[in-house]
């Protein structure tokens, strides 16, 4: 583990993204405890669990079984407040993930979110705003100038 992440060198898959299921259910457990308004749990979700996701998501494409299984447990918490209950859904969660302006609630989808942040990095990396592209061209330049 590095940072929080796995170090790996196959394809992720679910077993290596346990600890971030972990994270997210232990969250939300831990807030079903306390009475909340449907307000209130829609802000909690999209300020810690969205960013543990995002922590994730910038750096590995991750699988779609981890992404259901996240989406499935904010989508519990927000409309049943309980971690492991299980309570019908008011509205679909496709239409909970569409932006306020076109009626939803404004939670991104992760599968996109997660494309979008692997997309950035590779822009990054082909614009030179990489740290990492910068040092190799630094070091590359030292090494044939001598």
């Amino acid at each position: 583990k590095y940072l929080g992440l796995p170090l790996i060198s196959s394809r992720l898959t679910k077993q290596h993204c346990a600890p971030l299921i972990e994270k997210i259910q232990a969250r939300v457990n831990r807030w079903a405890t306390k009475t909340q308004s449907y307000a209130g749990r829609l802000q909690l979700i999209k300020s810690t669990p969205a960013s543990l996701q995002v922590f994730w998501s910038s750096t590995f494409l991750l699988p779609s079984a981890v992404t259901k299984e996240c989406e499935k447990l904010m989508r519990r918490f927000l409309w049943g407040g309980k971690g492991n209950s299980f309570k019908l859904s008011l509205v679909k969660w496709s239409k909970v993930c569409l932006p306020w302006q076109e009626g939803g609630l404004g939670i991104k989808p992760m599968k996109s979110w997660n494309q979008a942040l692997l997309l950035k990095q590779i822009w990054n990396l082909l614009n030179d705003h990489s740290l990492w592209v910068q040092w190799c061209k630094l070091n590359l330049i030292r090494k044939h100038s001598f």
